[in-house]
């Protein structure tokens, strides 16, 4: 999810398991007291480590009668919950091993967006092994979670986000921005392998959505700059990206806030009337002249005027509209326009969901994004980084790369991402036109098409948060993916 903030609108158990074989690397571990929790230090990553808990039916049972996180998240699987620690820095993960094949199926780190919203909500609300139901009490299996097909990852980063947090108060999360939030995705990994050595047989993935178009494209370069210099027994095998209404690149995708609701693209427009549309679309223009003068000087004073312009003529009509900003189909209602967030803000904030996702007490009460942290990401010019050449790069390095967007979504919708994509610089662009203008295919969700190694796919009456609209499609199309099968 990408948070709405102020600044945006003025200025997302078989026996044959890898858990089940080898539970830890135990010579690589510190025990401490309670024996399900250790901890990970890597002589290259000496500032890092990693403290990781055992959950599974047999391992996780809870002193005193406490919940187990199976009984809190029905249809989890085995896994393990902890932190990447760096000084003061403490970053949760939750990670539950695939429904069918964890020996075999591919290893996805799943990343929310924002900048600074919680993958937690990637897990309770959109593709974990349960959802929270509505009353905020309890939680149901989710049937069609992407651990059907994969083992999965869901972490909270940069510090301030979900259950991250800092024990130096002066330690902002998002300092830095998405380069310096790389080298703690590459150490998480480098802990992670030498952990579980087995699962560098896995196809590795990163997924993500939203301001993922950011963090994913620098995350992935990172991983393969590393590769490149790393032994091979080092290396991190890094195989694909899947990204979902993401954010690549403003100057692209800026215009786009006119298209989706003064036009009939969508098939449920135009949502605001005339004299509005008119205004917005004579400032086009200077949206995106203002935006390339940022980019050409990216001074702090000329960015934020071009962000406070294009913000309040091309944004600011359509939240008054009342609209949800990732569903146009759906009026704003709840935290982040969606009732469900408030569901997932009380059910995380309860001690006994904390205790059994062995949540630090040290670490905050859950907000699903933190303004915050998109403050300190705004500060160091983050948003304005084209990630476009980063895309490219991962093309021609053999990475392959999944795009998917719903039809409905406002904020970062297909319009601006068909822009992108459209002008990526890299070998397979004219033909990814081709394909895009006479080989569009139908599949149950939609449209798709792809040239090479790079795939997209539009799916139709979904929002911003693809897994949550339509689930079945989305588990199709993650699952088509990782089996190099075409969708239908």
């Amino acid at each position: 999810m990408r948070a709405v903030t102020a600044a945006f609108l003025v200025a997302v158990g078989a026996s044959s398991s890898l858990l089940s074989q080898t539970p830890f690397s135990e010579s690589h571990f510190t025990s401490l007291d309670d024996s399900s929790v250790k901890i990970l230090t890597h002589e290259s990553h000496p500032e890092h480590s990693l403290t990781v808990r055992s959950h599974g039916s047999n391992e996780a049972s809870v002193k005193g009668g406490s919940s187990t996180l199976e009984d809190i998240c029905p249809g989890a699987t085995k896994g393990y919950t902890g932190y990447l620690n760096s000084g003061p820095k403490h970053f949760y993960f939750a990670y539950f091993e695939s429904r069918s094949k964890p020996a075999e199926d591919p290893l996805v780190l799943w990343l929310n967006g924002g900048p600074g919203c919680s993958s937690m909500t990637g897990l309770f609300m959109e593709l974990g092994p349960c959802t929270v139901n509505e009353d905020g009490e309890s939680a149901r299996e989710n049937p069609n979670s992407w651990i059907n097909a994969a083992n999965i990852f869901f972490l909270d980063q940069p510090i301030g986000v979900g259950f991250s947090y800092s024990t130096n108060e002066s330690a902002h999360g998002g300092a830095g921005g998405t380069f310096a939030a790389s080298e703690d995705i590459y150490a998480f990994m480098r802990l992670w392998y030498k952990a579980f050595p087995e699962s560098k047989s896995l196809p590795f993935s990163i997924a993500g959505e939203s301001y993922g178009g950011h963090y994913i494209p620098v995350f992935a370069h990172h991983i393969n700059e590393m590769n490149e210099v790393a032994s091979l027994d080092d290396q991190i095998p890094l195989e694909s990206v899947l990204i979902g209404n993401g954010i690549f690149s403003d100057t692209q995708q800026a215009s786009s806030y006119y298209d989706i609701p003064c036009t009939n693209v969508t098939g449920i427009g135009p949502l605001l009337n005339s004299t509005v549309c008119d205004k917005m679309v004579d400032a086009v223009g200077r949206c995106e002249y203002l935006m390339a003068a940022c980019h050409d000087y990216p001074d702090p004073i000329i960015c934020q005027a071009a962000t406070r312009y294009c913000g309040q003529e091309l944004e600011v009509p359509y939240v008054e509209s009342g609209r949800n900003y990732y569903d146009i189909s759906k009026p704003c209602e709840g935290y982040l326009c969606y009732p469900i967030m408030n569901s997932v803000t009380k059910f995380l904030r309860t001690d006994k969901v904390r205790k059994a996702f062995g949540v630090d007490k040290a670490a905050p009460k859950f907000v699903g994004c933190s303004e915050k942290v998109g403050r300190e990401f705004e500060k160091v010019n983050d948003f304005i980084i084209d990630t476009r050449p980063f895309v490219a790069a991962l093309l021609h390095s053999g990475i392959r790369v999944l795009i998917y967007v719903g039809t409905y979504d406002w904020i970062c919708n297909f319009v601006g991402n068909e822009r992108v994509f459209g002008s990526l610089n890299w070998r397979g662009l004219p033909d990814f036109r081709y394909q895009q203008e006479n080989n569009k295919q139908d599949w149950a969700g939609g449209l798709w098409w792809e040239s090479g190694l790079l795939r997209y796919v539009r799916v139709n009456g979904a929002g911003h948060m693809v897994p949550w609209d339509k689930p079945v499609e989305a588990l199709k199309m993650f699952k088509s993916w990782h089996e190099k099968k075409a969708l239908d």
